[in-house]
């Protein structure tokens, strides 16, 4: 059952998604690409598996909306960096892309390329208790 006006301060380790259902999700097309999911559940964004997300490495954020309502997701990182969305259910909204709004029981790919280490912070807007944070990590490959 969602709790009402639950203020939602998770810290959300970035998450890498393996074992993806046929067809929910498009494959990497790339060795280097990396993966985070998060649901959204019960006004709670939740994430699974926990692993280091890389900045400058391209990153596959994939989002569920399992909630009987709609959901944004908002992040100020997306306004200074190249964004693909995909996916059905969702509204792109603002200058660039500012965030997009997710129908329930839907699942979108948000396709981007983290420029640099630290805090990616992510909110609703239509429900302003819901937030999360991603930390990207600088961290020598090889």
């Amino acid at each position: 059952m969602p709790i009402a006006g639950v203020v939602c301060g998770a810290i959300l380790a970035a998450v890498l998604w393996i074992g993806a259902m046929p067809g929910a999700v498009p494959e990497a097309t790339s060795v280097q690409e990396q993966r985070i999911e998060i649901a959204i559940r019960d006004s709670v964004y939740v994430s699974t598996k926990t692993t280091p997300i890389l900045a400058g490495v391209p990153t596959l954020l994939i989002l569920r909306n399992e909630d009987p309502v709609r959901h944004g997701f908002v992040s100020p990182m997306f306004a200074s960096l190249p964004v693909r969305v995909e996916g059905e259910g969702i509204e792109v909204f603002g200058k660039g892309i500012e965030g997009v709004h997710l129908d329930p029981g839907k699942t979108l790919v948000i396709r981007l390329t983290p420029e640099r280490q630290g805090k990616m912070t992510f909110r609703c807007d239509l429900h302003p208790n819901v937030q999360g944070e991603i930390y990207l990590l600088d961290v020598p490959v090889g």
